[in-house]
């Protein structure tokens, strides 16, 4: 396959404040990424540790959209689902349905305390849940892109640059369990010791609050000038301000894309790892910056109009996503032009 895109398979039981509950909601960070992968394309193929139940879940949308499952390790006895339990600050804390059970008051302490995931606590079952670096090697000798969080470290990176040399891209997107890591980076070597951490990849996808996290700056203007010195092309997103496409010390500006009504979209979950899936596509092929960005965005409007990723990754949506992109894409780089 073209393009691949390596993650966690998470069904989801959302948790809403008011007592609402939704059920059975496909999502995790790669399978989101995969969704827009195949929004922009047939060629591309999912990567993903699952369990045996994985076509309860999954199989009706995998079957309607003609996708391929030659990608999913089968390693678990049950895909990973978990519980998202919303908290009044709009915040929340996810855990698994199927291990400890959590009171409320013991989740909203864990909350406070900056807590947003709670993973497996049987080691061998979470080394399960993901894939490893070794897993995905096969799969990019062959392909353009691939989408991954797979944490960085000096034995990954020789594999991935070793399997890199078929023209394979890579698209990062940070984990949080990497931040930590990433700062240490650069506090300890500025610019240039996070650039030797990033060595291994060709695209970075990071939003507002991790960079905040790796620079200890405050706000856009003292994080940009940093982003570009890293000399890497950066989706930089910036949440319900849009995002930024960073390339050759430019940052090219789009702000974030409706493509319904506002009461038509009804969850954001998923937005970022589903825009970044689509920036990997168009930077791939051969799409200027403020294109590239703008793509992202409007796929993301796609994935926000219900829960869970979108449905229907039909030729005629594609048509459609496309020749939104196109106008918006025209109609600001005319304003640029004139401004």
């Amino acid at each position: 396959m073209k393009y691949i895109a390596d993650g966690a398979t998470i069904t989801n039981r959302l948790l809403f404040l008011d007592g609402r509950v939704e059920e059975d909601i496909m999502g995790g960070g790669g399978f989101y990424a995969y969704t827009a992968l195949r929004m922009c394309t047939d060629d591309c193929l999912f990567l993903s540790s699952v369990g045996k139940d994985f076509d309860d879940f999954y199989g009706a949308w995998f079957e309607k959209n003609k996708c391929s499952k030659d990608g999913l390790f089968v390693r678990l006895e049950k895909t990973m689902y978990n519980d998202l339990k919303y908290f009044p600050d709009g915040s929340y804390i996810e855990y698994s349905i199927y291990e400890r059970k959590y009171t409320d008051e013991e989740l909203e302490k864990l909350r406070k305390e900056g807590i947003m995931y709670l993973g497996s606590e049987d080691p061998d079952e979470l080394d399960r849940q993901y894939l490893k670096v070794e897993d995905l090697l096969k799969f990019m000798d062959e392909a353009k892109g691939l989408y991954t969080s797979q944490a960085l470290s000096d034995e990954n990176d020789e594999l991935l640059m070793a399997h890199k040399k078929g023209g394979c891209k890579i698209m990062w997107e940070i984990p949080a369990t990497s931040l930590p890591t990433a700062r240490k980076y650069y506090l300890e070597g500025g610019i240039d010791g996070l650039k030797h951490y990033l060595r291994a990849i060709d695209i970075l996808s990071i939003n507002r609050n991790e960079c905040m996290i790796i620079f200890d700056k405050e706000n856009d203007e003292q994080i940009i000038p940093l982003l570009k010195e890293l000399e890497v092309p950066i989706y930089y997103r910036v949440g319900i301000d849009g995002a930024y496409m960073i390339a050759d010390h430019k940052a090219y500006y789009v702000p974030m894309i409706s493509t319904v009504e506002k009461e038509k979209e009804i969850d954001p979950t998923g937005c970022g790892n589903s825009s970044t899936g689509a920036v990997l596509w168009a930077w791939c092929e051969g799409y200027d910056p403020l294109m590239t960005c703008v793509i992202g965005n409007v796929v993301a409007s796609y994935n926000v109009r219900q829960y869970g990723p979108f449905l229907d990754m039909s030729e005629e949506n594609r048509t459609e996503m496309m020749k939104i992109s196109q106008e918006i894409y025209d109609r600001l780089k005319k304003e640029n032009n004139n401004g």
